[in-house]
């Protein structure tokens, strides 16, 4: 009986091409899988079926790719999705990226060799078409991510218009010397940004790069960046931050730098995270929609498993501005 061995040696291409071939991978191109194919025939190979649906069982493990399972919003997310992916079978797989592009890739090639169903990806810093080319036919969802969906089933948040929300909201309060602050940058952060400057044309004011502040991610960071503003000829009068903790650190730098909140400086976070209602004052901040995008990433998940056919489906939710004391 031909093996994949003898298939190798009469097409002259490698033992993992022809294993690409037989898989249906798209990384192969057209000449080398016309060759396999024709040795195929030539040998009369037949694939081993018992082999292939042990191989291809269901495991019930769905993989959740993250930059950072500690940072608070990818920590509520993943605490979210395992919750709704339990109750209806699968167990959840973290895989912390620390992003590393080597290894997001790795996360895929698991994927591949089946060693979990699905992945859902809520950080990444692969192009989305870079995503498609590494997984093939597998599924995949991205959850979070402001990706376009020419792809792959997206479903994400409208971060533009929640920062623009915001900075219009202080805007239209008499601030005028604003400052933003995002976490690394990433298409979902140029997004923000993007609302902040969008925020300014509209009621006729200058916005400059001076005004953004890039790798803002803990309380401690926003500590630190208070330390700095705060101690400055110019101490801004307003904050939009990237999270509630970061805004957390700010306040706390603002009461020791004897920096009046809201009579001086409105503060405004993202998240809504319990944290926020614990401080003084009280932060005002944005929702993120997370419960209403793991019910909808769940149920997308579990119909494209069942072999649901259809184009990628795209979802935006648009955030709620919560106001309270810091503004």
């Amino acid at each position: 009986m031909p093996t994949i061995i003898d298939i190798s040696h009469v097409s002259g291409v490698s033992k993992s091409t022809v294993s690409r071939v037989l898989n249906d991978h798209p990384h192969v191109s057209i000449e080398s899988r016309q060759k396999v194919q024709k040795a195929i025939q030539e040998l009369g190979y037949v694939r081993n079926t018992h082999g292939i649906q042990f191989r291809l069982q269901a495991t019930n493990h769905i993989g959740v790719l993250v930059p950072d399972v500690e940072h608070p919003y990818f920590s509520k997310l993943v605490s979210t999705l395992s919750q709704s992916l339990g109750s209806i079978g699968y167990q959840l797989v973290i895989y912390q990226t620390q992003l590393s592009r080597e290894y997001e890739k790795e996360v895929y090639a698991r994927l591949l060799r089946r060693e979990m169903d699905a992945v859902i990806i809520a950080h990444s810093q692969l192009s989305e078409r870079e995503i498609k080319e590494c997984i093939g036919s597998c599924t995949a969802i991205i959850c979070n991510e402001a990706m376009d969906g020419e792809f792959l089933d997206v479903f994400r948040l409208d971060e533009e218009d929640a920062v623009f929300q915001a900075t219009s909201y202080l805007l239209s309060r008499g601030r005028r010397y604003l400052f933003f602050c995002m976490d690394h940058l990433t298409p979902l952060q140029e997004k923000r940004w993007s609302g902040f400057q969008q925020a300014h044309q509209q009621f006729g004011l200058s916005c400059s790069e001076s005004q953004c502040y890039r790798g803002v991610v803990t309380m401690e960071d926003g500590y630190a960046l208070g330390e700095q503003l705060f101690t400055s000829d110019q101490v801004p009068d307003g904050m939009i931050t990237g999270s509630d903790f970061v805004a957390t650190g700010l306040l706390r730098a603002a009461k020791q730098r004897g920096i009046g909140v809201p009579d001086k400086m409105s503060v405004i976070g993202f998240d809504n995270h319990p944290v926020g209602c614990m401080t003084t004052p009280e932060l005002t901040t944005l929702t993120n929609c997370i419960p209403d995008m793991v019910q909808d990433v769940t149920q997308c998940l579990t119909q494209r498993l069942k072999g649901m056919q259809s184009a990628p489906i795209t979802k935006t939710y648009k955030a709620s501005l919560i106001i309270r004391n810091s503004t």
